[in-house]
């Protein structure tokens, strides 16, 4: 099975490396694991789906996060009013039966965001303050919801969930266990490319601009010191064990495909925000017309 495996990530590898993106790193491994991990995550994924737990128990698990981060808000908040004000586009691409919310966490270190269960989306202080756009933001957001729709953070505590089930473990327990897992862990290569897409094809169906979704990752991956000599060359050992694929190789793939779409389709305009996140006023209640961009200015930045 192993083999089979190997031998379609290879097959996967030869197929996609004549369309891969330029990539800014000399050398890297970062793809071809995370190629070769893809059929291991659907083996791996389709295993865990058969544990006989779905979706009304994900909508518990969701709504006790909910309830928890809800008591936690400051009356007044208006980075949170922001972020309730961005979630209602994002719901209508979403097909899950969810009550989707987007929370601020206040500080944590670094510009991040997470993805829980049921619908959670939980968002760092330093995320609002080190990207440059709205729309590199809704792209952020649109990552996370990538990954509850396509179920990566409900398989990651599933099998919690079948101890709970057989009465092991109360709700609330569960929660505290869950979100501890999923803040700590991240999750495989695989999945966070099936977000990355999921993203990107959310941006092009918005009124967003699909190039800030290349900008947000180039933004986190400095704040996160990515850019060294050190990560320009590959490391078999490393490559193989980071979670996510190096963020200027992520950077440079998604920048280049909104190239192409913007040189296809040279007469769209689309909404970046600027002011929008300085402001913290979202496009449904703000639309600023310096914030809209077409072809020939894309092809300018």
């Amino acid at each position: 099975m192993l083999a089979v495996l190997l031998a379609g990530g290879a097959g996967l590898i030869g197929l996609l490396a004549r369309n891969r993106p330029a990539s800014p790193l000399q050398t890297s491994l970062a793809m071809p694991f995370q190629l070769l991990g893809t059929p291991v995550q659907l083996a791996d994924r389709l295993a865990s789906r058969a544990i006989p737990v779905g979706s009304l128990q994900e909508r518990q698990l969701g709504d006790t996060f909910r309830r928890r981060y809800e008591a936690q808000i400051q009356p007044g908040d208006a980075n949170q009013a922001y972020l309730d004000g961005l979630m209602p586009p994002l719901r209508r691409h979403a097909r899950r039966p969810f009550p989707y919310r987007a929370f601020l966490i206040g500080r944590c270190g670094s510009p991040n965001a997470w993805a829980l269960p049921g619908g959670v989306i939980l968002v760092s202080q330093e995320l609002l303050e080190q990207l440059g756009s709205e729309a590199e933001l809704m792209a952020v957001l649109a990552h996370e919801l990538g990954h509850i729709e396509l179920g990566h953070s409900f398989d990651a505590v599933r099998f919690r969930l079948l101890a709970r089930r057989g009465g092991i473990e109360p709700l609330g327990q569960l929660a505290d266990g869950a979100a501890r897992l999923l803040l700590l862990q991240s999750y495989s290569k695989a999945a966070e490319h099936e977000a990355d897409d999921y993203a990107y094809a959310l941006m092009l169906a918005s009124r967003y601009d699909p190039a800030a979704q290349g900008r947000a990752f180039g933004a986190i991956n400095r704040a996160h010191g990515g850019g060294d000599r050190a990560e320009r060359h590959a490391d078999p050992l490393r490559d193989l064990l980071r979670s996510h694929p190096p963020g200027a190789l992520r950077e440079a793939d998604y920048a280049q495909r909104a190239a192409a779409w913007w040189r296809q389709h040279p007469s769209e305009r689309r909404y970046v925000g600027a002011a929008n996140l300085q402001r913290r006023q979202p496009l449904e209640q703000l639309d600023l017309a310096q914030e809209w961009v077409g072809g020939a200015a894309q092809a300018a930045r």
